[in-house]
Order: C-alpha cells, then sequence, then structure tokens
C-alpha cells in the first residue's frame, strides 16, 4: 500500500512540475525625460493591456507606479535614488508587475 501511494504522489509531483508557465511579456521603453522620481517613457508600437494608470510594473530593479499615460508615452514614479540611476536616452525593460519582488526592509 505504501508503495502505492509513493508511486501516485511521484506521478502527481512530477505532472506538477511538467506544467510549463507562460513568459512573461518584456516591453523595452526609451527614457525621454526625468524630472527628480518622475521618468517619462516612450514605446514604440501598441502598449500592452497590463500598462494602465494607476498600475505599477516591474522596472528598473523595483516596481514604479504609472501616473498617467499619453498615446505610447507614459510617466513612472520610481524613488528619487532609483530614478538618479536612470539616463535619458537609456532602454528600460518593463514587464507586468506581479507582487513577487522584494519591497525592502
Amino acid at each position: 500500500m505504501k508503495k502505492i501511494c509513493l508511486v501516485i504522489l511521484t506521478v502527481l509531483l512530477m505532472a506538477s512540475l511538467a506544467v510549463s508557465v507562460p513568459a512573461e511579456e518584456t516591453v523595452n521603453g526609451k527614457v525621454i525625460k526625468i524630472e527628480t522620481d518622475k521618468v517619462t517613457v516612450v514605446v514604440e508600437g501598441k502598449l500592452p493591456a497590463w500598462i494602465k494608470s494607476g498600475g505599477n510594473v516591474t522596472a528598473g530593479g523595483g516596481a514604479p507606479k504609472i501616473l498617467g499615460i499619453k498615446g505610447n508615452e507614459f510617466v513612472l514614479r520610481f524613488s528619487k535614488a532609483k530614478a538618479a540611476k536612470i539616463k535619458i536616452d537609456s532602454t528600460l525593460q518593463l514587464t507586468e508587475f506581479t507582487g513577487d519582488e522584494l519591497q525592502g526592509c
């Protein structure tokens, strides 16, 4: 009986590990303006549905809030320290915010 349970448990574990997780969609944006903690980014083409005003994205090692969207241009609010590290004309990789990022102490 123990062997049967062990075999069933092993099969279920292998099946659960075999399920693939869909890849996160990544969008590259170009930084066009920086004002203290606000970074304006422009994206070529249409914005994904997960980029919406008031939401968060994962970018630049943090999870900045989207303050506003105008066309394919939007403003992100970073901490002042993170915004100071970002340069104009640099490329930011943006992914959907999942809430799994470390938030610090």
